[in-house]
């Protein structure tokens, strides 16, 4: 595996490295500079040789994606019935939770009835708030 990846490093240096003699052999030619044709010339081969040796490099098998997402490979119902069992295991919780803190239905419409009368006593100081800020600003 260590040499594949040293070959992977020698590979991308020279197609970066005979990609760079073109480009510039290219700017020598264009700019009528000596020189430029045997640049070109000398990254032209570079680059076909690499590209002639990559040809016969072995393909990487791809990844399993299915270990990952089973719905992949159609493991949908699998996952639903696991799904399922999560709820019911969570649903089971919440309830032990409830009985544990002895909260019953009473209790909760209670709570609930308590924090809708908070919320109307908070509606009914809107009017005395904005007053006062009304006042502080015409002072």
């Amino acid at each position: 595996m260590a040499q594949s990846k040293t070959k992977k490093k020698i590979f991308n240096m020279a197609y970066g490295l005979g990609a760079a003699v073109v480009i510039l052999g290219a700017l020598f030619k264009i700019a009528h500079f000596p020189g430029g044709t045997e640049m070109l010339t000398i990254g032209m081969i570079v680059e076909a040789a690499v590209f002639a040796l990559s040809a016969f490099e072995p393909v990487e098998e791809d990844l399993d994606w299915t270990n990952v997402y089973p719905e992949l490979a159609g493991g949908a119902a699998k996952d639903k019935e696991e799904a399922n069992d999560a709820q019911g295991l969570l649903s089971q919780k919440l309830d032990d939770l409830l009985q544990e803190a002895n909260l019953d239905s009473e209790k909760i419409g209670r709570l609930s009835e308590s924090i809708s009368n908070f919320a109307s006593a908070a509606e009914g100081m809107k009017p005395a708030t904005d007053a006062i800020a009304a006042s502080n600003r015409s002072a």
